[in-house]
């Protein structure tokens, strides 16, 4: 194991970041849309009822995103994340026990805690332990992490560990188990960078009164908070409901499985070229683009043969996929944020963020009953609403300002 004070230590922490952000965010959390049919069987659960349990989860986010931030620039990335990957996997596993409606809800709004704080915890270990062009790398590949975690969910929960393991409460217990190793390892081998090794900022405590009082008067946060709304709640809806859409229109349950592991898998291949093309050119220009084909991935799926569905899926996925680091390492450039108030900043944007990603997916699957197509249309509309917000945003990061 890399030794706790050696020249290369951040490389291990980077790691074991990635493996936090895919084997939590990632696995656990994705297992579910593939799941979803045989959950609703189980439990006598309709679309509308999957749509709301598949919201709790931001849900949750929503009162968790800004508290976690605040909580990692007072109390320390290790700290949060040790409980953080506790309580990830107990109550991911929790989510085997459910009965009904009301407990597979509760479970995953206690699963939603854990999980959506992460996403405001893990880029402050970026922001701390690098800087420069390599903040923008090390960004997208939290993303690669992410992407790989929810491919292996995607892939193998619903066709190969179901069967296997007898159902799926038991695959949920699975993947209950590395969140806890992880917290584990955090505990005994991560820690905070010294001063010799900060990458630029300065690393400091931050008593909340202060993080939250800077954080909150930011134009440039609250901005990136509302586009970070339509995106999430655009791709949360659609990643919910793109198996479920493909077996209702007459695909295989393999096939349907197979399409939202393309998309996670040219999602997780496309990061880093889409974050380093906008590190070269425009990050304004690079989203517009990423944002816009979004927008029409998702809203053409119900007017295309399977053909079609897999251009879409393919094409939409690749280039919209340097969205989330982009915006994230725009608010880490922003002027007065930083690595001191990273946690706090993205904490404020997830939470925005969440809002959209718990009121998308039930109110999309609502319109199923007009058509099977209609929830993809709202989804991608809702894309599309990110695009006059975007056009506020600064063409070149030297004029980002708080």
């Amino acid at each position: 194991m890399q030794k706790i004070n050696g020249p290369r230590y951040r490389w291990y922490i980077l790691g074991l970041t990635m493996a936090t952000y895919g084997l939590i965010t990632g696995s656990a959390r994705l297992c579910m849309p593939v799941l979803f049919k045989q959950i609703s069987d189980d439990l006598g659960l309709s679309v509308v009822a999957i749509g709301t349990i598949w919201g709790m989860d931001p849900l949750a986010g929503v009162f968790i995103g800004l508290p976690g931030g605040l909580l990692a620039d007072r109390f320390g990335v290790r700290r949060m994340l040790f409980v953080a990957c506790i309580l990830a996997g107990v109550f991911g596993a929790m989510r085997g026990l459910s009965v009904n409606f009301f407990t597979m809800a509760l479970a995953m709004f206690l699963f939603g805690i854990t999980v959506a704080a992460t996403p405001s915890i893990v880029p402050k270990v970026t922001t701390q332990w690098f800087g420069g062009k390599q903040l923008g790398l090390t960004n997208a590949l939290l993303n690669v992490a992410w992407g790989a975690g929810a491919m292996i969910a995607t892939m193998f929960s619903a066709t190969v560990f179901s069967p296997w393991l007898g159902g799926w409460r038991n695959v949920l217990f699975l993947y209950g188990a590395p969140p806890v190793l992880l917290g584990i390892l955090w505990w005994f081998t991560g820690r905070e960078p010294g001063k010799s090794e900060l990458p630029g900022s300065e690393l400091g405590v931050v008593p909340f009164r202060r993080a939250f009082s800077h954080v909150i008067r930011s134009k440039m946060v609250w901005l990136i908070g509302i586009i970070n709304m339509t995106l999430w709640g655009a791709s949360t809806g659609y990643i919910g409901y793109l198996p479920l859409y493909l077996r209702n229109i007459g695909w295989t349950p393999a096939s349907a499985d197979s399409a939202i592991t393309v998309l996670m898998g040219v999602s997780t291949l496309g990061v880093i070229p889409m974050v380093l093309l906008a590190g070269r050119t425009s990050q304004k220009g690079v989203l517009l683009f990423s944002f816009a084909m979004l927008a029409l991935s998702i809203a053409l799926l119900p007017a295309v043969d399977t053909s079609g569905v897999w251009l879409l899926v393919v094409a939409g996925g690749f280039l919209r996929s340097g969205t989330f680091p982009i915006l994230n390492v725009m608010v880490f450039e922003t002027k007065e944020i930083g690595s001191t108030y990273a946690g706090t900043a993205i904490g404020l944007t997830s939470s925005i963020g969440m809002l959209g990603a718990f009121i998308s997916p039930p109110l999309g699957n609502n319109l199923a009953s007009f058509s099977q197509g209609m929830p993809l249309v709202f989804w991608g509309g809702l894309a599309a609403l990110a695009m006059p917000f975007l056009l506020l945003l600064p063409s070149n990061r030297r004029q980002l300002t708080g």
